[in-house]
């Protein structure tokens, strides 16, 4: 994982350095590959630098001359841009050769994690959340575009701008979405934007097709294809291992913190997932080698 953090970051452009009087203590790469290994193993900054003590193969890999402090990595945190980090998402894509997306849009919510769920319950207090709209590849299930929000709102708001960001990475072929993202206008962007094929749930399946309001929404309604939709099914899928693997709840409190380490795991999920699919691939081409070699023995 570290090694393709690594190329990830050269491939982003990232400077070493954000300052030419920095103290060049550590550098903006081993930052950004410390706080993304934080959020792959789900430890606060105190418990996260007693794991790297021990995490003898870390150091060595990064060149490390000593364990950094924790309060070192929360400034590095808060010192690192929105941008930087939009830029190594960005790279994910380029770096797992993403020729044309199979764009799929949804949104989650992650809990602040200040408040247990029975004292929220008993107090009848309203309990507060994080949400995140993305469009990730369904094809190779790495998220492409990212929008956070810490008020509650529609998910067609953001439905347009995730797929203008995407499509500036790579051409997208289609577009799936719930019923969440169902509008008129939705489609008609879409196709504004280079994207031809478009497949919406609509929200009222039992209305009549004259009653439906809107040409694209009809035609919806004709000519739905249910075996493309339901490779949609693989955005439940990346939320479900981001909230096993990462977590569910952000630890910090402030909203520029909350971004933040939200962006932090977002690309630790993207981490994880490109070093499992090369892993799974090259697991695949050692086994069909042992085969032939074996039938050749026979």
């Amino acid at each position: 994982m570290t090694c393709t953090m690594m190329s990830v970051i050269k491939r982003a452009r990232v400077p070493p350095y954000l300052h030419r009087k920095s103290n060049h203590v550590y550098n903006v790469w081993q930052h950004l590959i410390l706080l993304t290994l934080r959020q792959y193993e789900s430890k606060s900054y105190r418990r996260f630098v007693e794991f790297l003590q021990e995490a003898f193969g870390v150091i060595e890999c990064l060149g490390l001359s000593r364990v950094p402090h924790y309060t070192t990595l929360q400034k590095a945190a808060a010192r690192l841009t929105h941008g930087i980090l939009l830029r190594i998402l960005e790279s994910f894509v380029m770096y797992a050769r993403i020729r044309k997306i199979f764009a799929g849009i949804d949104s989650t919510g992650l809990s602040h994690g200040q408040a247990s769920y029975y004292y929220t319950k008993r107090l009848k207090l309203r309990r507060k959340f994080l949400k995140i709209s993305i469009c990730a590849d369904m094809k190779k299930q790495i998220i492409c575009g990212i929008k956070i929000r810490h008020k509650r709102r529609h998910d067609s708001v953001d439905f347009v701008p995730l797929l203008e960001h995407s499509i500036r990475l790579a051409p997208i072929g289609i577009v799936v979405a719930d019923r969440g993202c169902d509008s008129e206008q939705n489609h008609v962007s879409a196709q504004d934007i280079g994207i031809a094929n478009t497949i919406i749930r609509p929200k009222y399946e039992n209305l009549q097709v004259h009653k439906t309001k809107g040409y694209n929404r009809k035609m919806m309604k004709r000519h739905f294809d249910w075996d493309e939709y339901h490779q949609r099914s693989k955005v439940e899928t990346i939320f479900s291992v981001i909230k096993r693997m990462l977590g569910e709840y952000i630890m910090s409190r402030y909203i520029l913190t909350q971004n933040r380490e939200t962006m932090y795991r977002i690309i630790a999920y993207d981490c994880y997932r490109i070093t499992r699919n090369y892993s799974v691939i090259w697991h695949g081409f050692y086994t069909a080698n042992v085969i032939q070699f074996s039938l050749k023995q026979i």
